[in-house]
């Protein structure tokens, strides 16, 4: 993502924090970057298509950072990088508390198929890495668990985020809550070792489901209505849309498409390019 496109982003979700999605104007999101209303329009196609863009770099920058907590403190036990992803999601949801609510008070995802669909591949994400996380911090054994176990420990986490929501005033350190969760997490942990209860979910929940030629097309449909693609981008689109349309669509040429798309830094490209490598599985 370059700078000018970064800057527009960062501004924007600190206006819709402040004074709501509908009552931010483009004129004034470009005075806060210091640009023109046109210079907006050579990044972004609406205001609608800005916020989808910003609630994906919040996500992204969120996810980013427990990643890069995981590889760059290869030297400190698994346990306590855990805890720093933990404290990390809170630190990351009190910087940006006001965008969250806005998102959740005027019920965007609902409505937002882009932003329902993004939602659905970022959990999937994020339960990857926490599972990451789990069996580093207490070994194979647990793996049988792992899928309850990630559902249990983001539950834990997301109750407590929606406690800060409601309480203005209180003061938490997010090290100390993050260490106290783990430690009750300990708990979950043993007892289910100790019990040797059988797991309720399997691994495979999270497994995507091969998508139909039909959503392929109504995707790769909206993708050239809302991002501004480059002509080359628009051509292998379309290229991909023509052969989903036949009976029997040539998986080789798709591929060949595939490729092409892949150059492409539009996060919303590559999440289509990884449903179309679905299909051709």
């Amino acid at each position: 993502m370059n700078e000018k496109k970064e800057k527009i982003i960062k501004a924007s979700i600190q206006l819709f924090a402040k004074k709501g999605f509908s009552s931010t104007t483009i004129q004034e999101i470009a005075d806060e970057c210091g640009i023109s209303k046109g210079a907006f329009y050579l990044h972004f196609k609406s205001k609608e298509q800005l916020f989808n863009r910003a609630f994906e770099y919040y996500i992204d920058t969120s996810m980013q950072t427990i990643e890069t907590i995981r590889k760059e403190n290869q030297h400190l036990a698994p346990r306590e990088i855990f805890q720093k992803q933990i404290a990390e999601q809170f630190q990351h949801f009190a910087e940006n508390k006001d965008f969250i609510i806005l998102i959740l008070s005027e019920n965007i995802i609902p409505e937002n198929q882009q932003i329902k669909k993004y939602s659905k591949t970022v959990k999937k994400q994020m339960n990857d890495e926490i599972q990451i996380s789990i069996l580093t911090t207490y070994g194979q054994e647990i793996e049988p668990y792992i899928t309850d176990l990630s559902v249990m420990i983001q539950g834990i986490i997301q109750s407590y985020v929606q406690v800060l929501l409601l309480q203005d005033q209180m003061q938490l350190s997010f090290d100390e809550l993050s260490s106290f969760i783990l430690e009750r997490f300990d708990d979950l942990v043993q007892g289910l070792l100790r019990s040797q209860t059988k797991p309720i979910l399997k691994q495979t929940i999270w497994d995507d489901e091969a998508p139909s030629a039909a959503s392929l097309q109504e995707e790769l449909r909206l993708l050239k209505l809302e991002h501004l693609l480059s002509d080359d981008t628009v051509v292998s689109i379309e290229v991909i849309e023509e052969e989903l349309a036949k009976a029997e669509p040539r998986k080789p040429v798709i591929q060949g498409m595939l490729t092409n798309l892949e150059k492409c830094e539009d996060p919303a490209v590559l999440r289509a390019v990884e449903q179309l490598r679905l299909f051709l599985q």
